[in-house]
């Protein structure tokens, strides 16, 4: 949980820093005009909200007993990769660039490269952590990732 947490906050130190938003837990953006506390709600609200709905399925779902612990840790430690894109907006020939160029290109394909493996960390989180199977599991994920989405898309509008 610990290591999730720094690499979290480092995740959404960059993302500040180089102007890119995680505004919904499958989505990003570009834009360097935004508060601290934007990109730190963005960052937590996405955290919170996924293990929240995998919490809740794993409770009707699961025949296992649940520890809130290992969904909140686990969740936080599939984000991690999310980390490429800002760190890609580091180097200054990616910093800014016209939309539809190549940098552009560059950058939005390391970033599906990155949600990629957060969507597999994200899939074994869930599977290890409510410990579900087959069809239960699959559907359970699918609808817990689109109400996630929906929630952080419309907590984001309403914060700011």
């Amino acid at each position: 949980m610990i290591l999730g947490l720094i690499g979290l906050l480092i995740v959404t130190y960059l993302a500040f820093i180089t102007g890119t938003h995680f505004n919904g837990l499958l989505n990003i953006d570009f834009a360097k005009d935004s508060d601290y506390w934007v990109f730190i709600t963005e960052s937590f609200s996405n955290w919170i909200l996924i293990s929240a709905f995998f919490y809740i399925s794993g409770l009707v779902l699961s025949k296992s007993k649940l520890r809130v612990i290992d969904i909140l840790g686990t969740t936080l430690l599939s984000r991690i990769p999310l980390i490429i894109a800002p760190v890609i907006r580091i180097i200054p020939f990616f910093q800014s660039f016209m939309v539809l160029s190549w940098q552009m290109y560059f950058v939005y394909g390391f970033y599906l490269i990155s949600l990629v493996w957060t969507i597999i960390l994200l899939f074994n989180a869930f599977k290890i952590s409510c410990n579900l199977k087959n069809e239960r599991l699959i559907i359970s994920f699918t609808i817990c990732v689109i109400l996630s989405e929906i929630c952080t898309k419309l907590i984001i509008k309403l914060l700011i």
